[in-house]
């Protein structure tokens, strides 16, 4: 069993990860394809700050690559 990597872990960003593994499952309900059910829908002032949020959480994943997680840490020698 197993996976492969189609590049090297330390060039995949978490950020392009998680976005992946997460396409079709939107952060809050307003966010799918069909907009939800939500009743102040037209309303809300808060999609855009979530919708900030989002990119910003996805943008600080990015600074890390699978190989800062997944791999073992290198040892410093003394």
């Amino acid at each position: 069993g197993g996976a492969v990597l189609a590049r090297p872990a330390d060039r995949i960003r978490l950020g392009n990860v998680i976005d992946l593994l997460e396409e079709g499952q939107p952060l809050v309900e307003c966010f799918g394809t069909d907009g939800g059910d939500c009743s102040i829908d037209g309303q809300c002032r808060l999609k855009a700050r979530l919708r900030s949020a989002e990119r910003a959480f996805l943008a600080d994943l990015d600074r890390s690559t699978l190989a800062d997680i997944a791999l073992p840490a290198m040892r410093m020698s003394a």
